[in-house]
């Protein structure tokens, strides 16, 4: 638990907000033309379904990150950019 730790923590929780409202402009824009009941549901569900996308995709990119021919890929990939 270093300062190293808590830099990359922050970084990782700027970044969530940053997407989480992106997410919300979206979500409001998909619900908008539904009854207002379902509104409440439209934006629930959304954003239940975000948060669990965000957790799985987070978790798919830790595993292929471990892989190093991934690490390897993504520099070569870079050095052709």
């Amino acid at each position: 638990m270093d300062s190293q730790f808590w830099t990359a923590l922050l970084e990782i929780i700027a970044v969530n907000i940053v997407l989480s409202g992106d997410n919300a402009v979206v979500i409001a824009l998909a619900c908008r033309s539904l009854p207002p009941h379902q509104q409440k549901i439209g934006v629930a569900l959304g954003a239940g379904a975000a948060i669990v996308m965000r957790i799985a995709f987070t978790a798919v990119a830790v595993t292929l990150m471990s892989l190093p021919a991934v690490g390897l890929i993504g520099g070569a990939l870079l050095l052709w950019i």
